[in-house]
């Protein structure tokens, strides 16, 4: 049995490291499962794929993928992430991009969204405008253009934003002054060479295994469109419960690029409180227990706790548990039997009361037909965490995952 923490490790590796992507799972992790619980040519799923992690090693591996996410800029950023893209292409892209930049003359139309300008100094915006248009209206294939779209997307959503915002890449990043005006192109360059040693490392190691096929799809994990009994081993790492937002940690680039992602503002946003985990939408006045919940000890045991701290609290765990009851069962369905699930799982406090989503997602998945065959634990590092943390505010901190290993009986 491996160490799981993989402290000190290289996690950014191939394509792993493109762009910035909110509580991402180390790709060694998704190694060790791939190796132990599926053969070269078998079939992966990763119904909620964040930013492709799953499809990036199943295809390292020469394993066959299928990864679905409810949201569309996490399916573009996976989508390119798992696509070998010829460096040549890049170049001549990039080249013809360049010349449509020195060709735009007029000023371009900026984008109109709300707080726009506390987000964004005017200069910014311009230069993002115009790079957005030159990206747009630049000669390149659509795999190529993909890429600079997640390029573009990077300059934003990142730790050192081009926006005013601090720890953007989470979903409670803060306003934010730079000393300086972001140098838009510049940083424009400089993500692009990056990007294109990531991504021809990435195509290179590709060469060594047989062609194989990914598929990446927006979609929803409560309800996915696969035959039953169709995939050799599914992994996934499901979103905290209520603790990350990804529409407010990706909307900042949106008003640029909502045609690639086929959503407006507006509408990505009013997509919110369908997220599994999100914190918006309207509740019940009154708590009233899913049946197929009220027969789990662990669930009812923290309801009932948490209700006296806050009932809002509580009907936001009481929704995610009701939820990721429908993905597991959807899991169950398509997994060929025998075959395993695993599932990287994190614990939390809310009002200082443990959340044992571990424990509570293994109930959901035994009465789903998912039995747990053996549990792991690793130590999440503290080198990654970005933002000082009140314990005494919020209890002990979230710092232990739980892979659960299922087997379909």
């Amino acid at each position: 049995m491996p160490a799981l923490d993989f402290e000190g490790s290289n996690t950014w590796y191939a394509s792993h490291g493109l762009h910035a992507y909110a509580a991402k799972c180390p790709p060694q992790l998704v190694r060790y499962a791939l190796s132990y619980y599926s053969s070269k040519g078998d079939t992966i799923l990763d119904p909620m794929v964040g930013s492709g992690t799953t499809l990036v090693e199943s295809r390292l591996l020469g394993r066959h993928s299928i990864g679905y996410d409810f949201d569309p800029l996490a399916r573009l950023i996976a989508k390119v992430k798992s696509t070998p893209i010829s460096d040549d292409h890049v170049a001549t892209a990039l080249a013809n991009i360049l010349r449509q930049l020195e060709k735009q003359s007029e000023t371009p139309k900026i984008p109109a969204f709300p707080n726009r300008d506390y987000w964004f100094d005017t200069n910014v915006l311009r230069d993002l405008t115009t790079l957005a248009d030159a990206i747009a209206a630049a000669r390149m294939t659509a795999s190529t253009r993909d890429f600079f779209w997640v390029v573009f997307s990077s300059l934003i959503l990142s730790k050192t934003s081009v926006a005013n915002a601090r720890d953007i890449i989470h979903s409670r990043h803060h306003h934010w002054d730079h000393k300086d005006v972001p140098d838009v192109l510049g940083r424009f360059k400089v993500r692009v060479a990056k990007m294109r040693r990531q991504m021809a490392e990435f195509s290179r190691f590709c060469t060594k295994v047989p062609e194989i096929s990914v598929r990446c799809e927006v979609g929803d994990a409560r309800s996915l469109s696969l035959p039953d009994d169709s995939v050799d081993l599914i992994f996934t790492s499901p979103p905290y419960a209520t603790a990350l937002d990804y529409t407010r940690a990706h909307f900042l680039v949106l008003p640029w690029m909502h045609r690639i992602l086929g959503v407006t503002f507006e509408e990505y946003l009013g997509r919110a409180p369908d997220y599994v985990g999100s914190e918006k939408g309207r509740f019940p006045r009154e708590i009233s227990i899913d049946p197929a919940l009220s027969q789990l000890k662990k669930c009812t045991t923290v309801l009932e706790q948490l209700t006296p701290a806050s009932e809002r609290l509580a009907k936001r765990i009481h929704r995610y548990f009701a939820q990721m009851r429908l993905v597991l069962i959807q899991m169950a369905r398509v997994l060929k039997p025998s075959r395993h699930a695993v599932i990287v799982v994190c614990p939390s406090h809310l009002r200082k009361i443990q959340i044992p989503t571990n424990e509570i997602l293994t109930e959901l998945a035994n009465s789903a037909g998912l039995q747990l065959r053996r549990e792991y634990t690793r130590t999440i590092s503290e080198r990654r965490r970005l933002l000082p943390y009140v314990k005494e505010s919020f209890g002990h901190r979230m710092d232990l995952e739980y892979i659960l290993i299922l087997q379909k009986t």
